[in-house]
């Protein structure tokens, strides 16, 4: 057996967790983007607390989206949907609770000791000559203190999501996407 055949072997072995990893990357991406916007738009502790709420829901419908269709096939209808997507939410909704808790807990409460790593491990990285970082394109200008702060919540909420995102597969797979008995494995 060629490289290219064990590769390819593999892959269809663990085509749907390959999926699963695909899908759960770009729904993280979604979650980070949305957070880093709202951040933005409204603020640290904004993005930490009812903004984080509003990304992880989008992230949920977007989530569903992706996992029933492209991941596990998932082909109920009426009814039957209907439970699957609210075992769905329901197990997400656990999943965002742990992310608000994290989030809440190291985001706000240990920002000064996670802005001080930050500063003490990247400060001089940090800081322009003239004490400023521009932020995203350029638009806007922080301070040393500011952007140790915005990395520290992006650290946190990748933590975050490492977790999350490992939680909800084995929600999917064991809880949510169930196979009817004789439906065969994609």
């Amino acid at each position: 057996m060629t490289v290219t055949q064990k590769i390819l072997s593999a892959v269809r072995a663990h085509s749907e967790a390959l999926r699963y990893l695909v899908f759960g990357v770009l729904t993280t991406l979604l979650n980070m983007a949305l957070y880093a916007v709202f951040q933005a738009w409204f603020g640290y502790q904004a993005a930490n607390s009812w903004g984080n709420v509003l990304d992880n829901i989008l992230c949920i419908l977007f989530a569903y989206a992706t996992n029933r269709r492209f991941v596990f096939g998932s082909r109920t209808r009426g009814r039957a949907a209907a439970a699957e997507f609210g075992r769905f939410v329901a197990c997400r909704l656990g999943t965002m609770a742990l992310d608000a808790c994290i989030m809440v807990a190291g985001g706000n409460w240990l920002a000064p000791q996670g802005q001080a790593l930050v500063l003490a491990v990247l400060g001089p990285w940090l800081a322009a000559p003239d004490g400023v970082v521009l932020g995203a394109g350029g638009s806007v200008a922080y301070g040393a203190r500011e952007a140790a702060l915005a990395l520290w919540g992006l650290g946190v909420k990748a933590f975050s999501n490492l977790l999350v995102i490992v939680l909800n597969y084995l929600f999917s797979k064991l809880l949510i996407f169930q196979k009817p008995a004789g439906r065969e494995q994609q």
